[in-house]
């Protein structure tokens, strides 16, 4: 994916800070770059321990996007562990290869077909975004 498959913004943009996880280094790298133009502020870790570190780290990261196909933990698996130690935190699944019937899925999961285009992807922030807002005001 390319900057240019982003398209430019089609709304304000909305400054969140974005964790991307995958292994593949050229896929978070190019999808990191396609959300700056976005106007977000994107940060790249390449395994689901090098991204559980970052979110302690940094509490302004209010969204992670995360490959479900990795070696050593599954996105799935990171999933179940983000929920817990960072409840109401946003995250948003992508794959390349299909899920089954053999994965456990977890509940209200957002997940996106790689090649993921960076405007879909901005849609489904911008959804969980508002949705959290609402969460957060139902409290």
């Amino acid at each position: 994916m390319s900057a240019q498959d982003a398209g430019p913004p089609k709304a304000k943009p909305t400054g969140d800070n974005v964790l991307i996880v995958d292994d593949n280094r050229d896929a978070a790298d190019a999808l990191a770059m396609a959300l700056r133009e976005y106007g977000h502020t994107v940060t790249a870790a390449y395994s689901a321990r090098e991204a559980l570190d970052l979110l302690d780290e940094s509490p302004e990261i209010r969204l992670v996007v995360s490959d479900i196909r990795m070696p050593e933990v599954s996105g799935f698996d990171f999933r179940r562990v983000v929920r817990h130690r960072f409840p109401g935190l946003p995250m948003v699944m992508i794959t390349g290869i299909p899920v089954t019937s053999e994965d456990v899925v977890p509940r209200d999961t957002a997940i996106l077909q790689k090649p993921v285009a960076a405007r879909d992807l901005q849609q489904v922030i911008l959804q969980l975004r508002d949705e959290a807002a609402r969460d957060a005001s139902d409290r």
